[in-house]
């Protein structure tokens, strides 16, 4: 079982990476758990794989990952699909963002990076869709080697161990109950604070973990009681503290213990002259027509530059732009409307310091007209099919009409506009169509609307994938992917015990399909391969059955 997962790690990993070259040494990094996430990874000589776990209790989705390398240099990184990744203005830091695919609650994603060290110290950030911290820490390789738990039992107390002063344990290193040997494990204590850099009176966010549960801290500040704060349940601590307004500038630190004993500290630079202002954006109005001037404006901190990035309702990016921030804290842009923008929702997104937020516009027709088009991406192969929706006025005949390279009409279709306004239709295209631009024309009463997109060479690519890594007997493996629109798809699930499990379903008209396998309860534990057969296309994946 052993070898069937690791050898499982490998192969995901490898795959995460892509074009990155397998090095020979295997080290396992450090991870340090937050309140509501988890950071792992594996290195492999230069290259690590960071694992951004969101717990299944927590309420909040992961949009924004920032990675900064403390020791060495970032040479190159890799993200998966639906993420993005791009280095900030650090060098040594990588954001990795999305805004289709947050990791949920109960979900995992796996980033890799590139970088010249062997034994790497991350810093990590992580924060939700609206810019809030859900967690920090550090992954440090120097310390792989080194178990940074011990036990303890509920009142705080070290844990009574075997004669081998290793506490007792049923084989698989799981604490035995016993009436001898509590059953209470906590981390290390730890805590972390948001910002690092503040100024006297200021209030700071201030979380931990791994201190004696329902009990009481003791918050110093160089020294001096400021406060005391309650510690949860679970041992961990989410609270504010503030900084003393007699504070100098300067390095201080911050230290707290709970009424067992378990303390930890970290360290704070105070700056009476520091300017901190929270990070906004906004548009002057809410609503634009085509040709129109948007005008983009925000707060943030003075003296450094904020990133905007701005998509239309397609996806499609219409701005990224560096917008240096004046003295008052103050910045603005513009964005200038073409006469044949899309109509629909447009999102504008601020990045500054880790930190981003988002606000959106509409945009409508010259006339003013609340109609819409969007095509599901700008470019198909030939095979698929175009997906055209948009929103008008509530029960509405939308006539849609697409017209070939060479002005000929080649589509042609009535819907009806649901109660909300919303309409969509689905185009397939033929193997043998012709290549090069399309336009979409969407005509609901007198008023007409259009969009372009194109057909470029290439059969579909055939993919497979599951709703999650690691399953347990009885639960549903989700299978999905995608291939030439109304055919067959044969799907074989191999088991560790090289048995073949045969399946087969047909896709759907956008080229999707779909289905579902029962792990047995003599479902052997190991690394399950999954495949998928569509005429001479392949595709394969693997997951993994555990108890």
């Amino acid at each position: 079982m052993h070898a069937d997962r690791l050898r499982y790690l490998v192969i995901a990993t490898m795959t995460l990476v892509a074009t990155m070259v397998l090095p020979l040494s295997y080290a396992q990094l450090e991870s340090r758990e937050s309140l509501l996430v988890k950071v792992t990874g594996k290195s492999w000589k230069t290259i690590s794989v960071v694992k951004i776990e969101n717990s299944k209790d927590n309420i909040y989705d992961i949009n924004l990952v920032w990675v900064t390398l403390q020791n060495g240099v970032i040479q190159s990184f890799k993200s998966i699909d639906g993420w993005s990744s791009e280095t900030a203005s650090n060098p040594n830091t990588v954001q990795f963002r999305t805004d289709s695919t947050p990791i949920q609650p109960g979900e995992s994603v796996r980033f890799g990076i590139k970088s010249d060290q062997t034994n790497p110290i991350f810093k990590w950030i992580i924060l939700d869709e609206d810019g809030d911290e859900l967690g920090s820490g550090v992954l440090d390789v120097a310390k792989q080697m080194q178990d940074n738990t011990q036990p303890i039992t509920s009142d705080g107390k070290p844990q009574e161990t075997q004669p081998d002063n290793k506490p007792v344990t049923d084989g698989n290193e799981h604490p035995v109950p016993d009436a001898s040997v509590p059953d209470v494990i906590l981390p290390t204590p730890v805590i972390y604070i948001l910002p690092e850099v503040a100024k006297p009176g200021f209030v700071i966010r201030i979380t931990g973990e791994g201190f004696t549960p329902n009990s009481k801290l003791n918050v110093l500040f160089d020294g001096r009681s400021i406060t005391r704060l309650d510690v949860s349940a679970d041992g961990t601590l989410r609270d504010r503290v503030t900084i003393p307004k007699d504070t100098v500038n300067g390095a201080h630190q911050i230290s707290v213990s709970d009424t067992a004993g378990r303390a930890a500290n970290i360290p704070l630079t105070v700056k009476e002259d520091e300017r901190i202002v929270q990070l906004t954006v906004t548009t002057e109005q809410q609503s634009y027509r085509q040709g129109q001037l948007v005008k983009i404006a925000g707060t943030a901190k003075a003296g450094a530059a904020v990133q905007l990035t701005a998509n239309n309702p397609v996806g499609i990016a219409i701005l990224s732009l560096a917008v240096p921030v004046d003295t008052s804290g103050k910045y603005s842009a513009f964005i200038p409307l073409s006469e044949d923008a899309t109509p629909g929702n447009y999102e504008i997104v601020a990045f500054q310091d880790a930190k981003s937020v988002k606000t959106s516009f509409k945009v409508e027709t010259i006339s003013g007209q609340q109609i819409s088009v969007v095509t599901d991406k700008p470019e198909y192969k030939q095979g698929e099919s175009v997906k055209i929706s948009g929103k008008t006025s509530p029960n509405k005949d939308v006539n849609v009409k697409v017209f070939a390279p060479d002005s000929s009409e080649a589509f042609s279709n009535v819907v009806r506009s649901d109660t909300n306004g919303n309409y969509e239709i689905s185009m397939p295209i033929s193997p043998t169509s012709v290549l090069g631009k399309y336009s979409a024309v969407v005509k609901v009463d007198n008023e007409e609307i259009a969009i372009t997109f194109a057909i470029i060479q290439g059969s579909v690519v055939l993919t497979i994938q599951t709703d999650k890594e690691e399953y347990r007997e009885g639960e549903l493996v989700r299978i999905s992917g995608k291939g030439k629109a109304n055919e067959r798809v044969s799907i074989q699930i191999k088991t560790p015990r090289e048995e073949l499990i045969p399946m087969s379903t047909n896709t759907k008209a956008d080229g999707s399909f779909s289905a579902l396998w029962l792990v047995p309860a003599t479902a052997k534990n190991g690394t399950y391969r999954l495949l998928v057969e569509q005429g001479d296309a392949r595709a394969e994946t693997l997951f993994v059955v555990s108890t």
